[in-house]
């Protein structure tokens, strides 16, 4: 997978695990987002 697909899906993974988590009221979207993506960039490598 190259770089944009991780960070569609990375940014998408996040934004889902703070919904689950619950962390999404306290962090943010965009904070979960970022997150995921860092996540994403972690896991791919």
């Amino acid at each position: 997978m190259g770089p944009l697909t991780w960070l569609i899906f990375g940014a998408l993974a996040g934004w889902v695990a703070g919904h689950i988590a619950g962390t999404h009221r306290r962090q943010g979207c965009l904070l979960n987002a970022i997150i995921g993506v860092v996540g994403a960039f972690i896991g791919g490598c």
